[in-house]
């Protein structure tokens, strides 16, 4: 069975999320395997667009514009586009400094729960 950048079988095998919102937010997650499968699944119920990437694939995506949100565990590897996209910098131990060069961002500590990612992504996708 081929699997999906996320981790997961094609979507049409996978999940089966309501249609997309045709002013969806496109959120680009760069994360090990199980936690990329597990942002997928959460994330595309709720209406988002998952795009998941190896970190080089990420930065082309951003550089190429309309990224609405940065999910990663490695957020030093994107600092030079901290100015352009909120982060939601997920670690078991969180440090701020990796995170310096972002104008907006929140930690979110592992294991952490649905509720929690859902309240943080809605935080940093509000207009500012």
């Amino acid at each position: 069975m081929m699997v999906d950048a996320c981790g997961a079988p094609p979507s049409n095998a996978s999940i089966h999320p309501g249609p997309l919102m045709p002013d969806s937010r496109k959120i680009v997650v760069v994360e090990d395997v199980f936690v990329r499968s597990f942002l997928r699944t959460a994330l595309a119920r709720h209406g988002y667009e998952v795009i998941c990437a190896a970190p080089a694939q990420a930065a082309q995506l951003l550089q190429n514009g309309g990224i609405d949100l940065l999910i990663t565990n490695v957020p030093q590897t994107f600092a030079a586009f901290g100015a352009q996209v909120p982060l939601l910098y997920l670690a078991a131990f969180p440090d701020p400094a990796l995170a310096v060069d972002y104008s907006r961002w929140l930690a979110l500590r592992k294991p952490f729960q649905t509720t929690e990612l859902m309240l943080l992504v809605e935080q940093l996708l509000r207009p500012v």
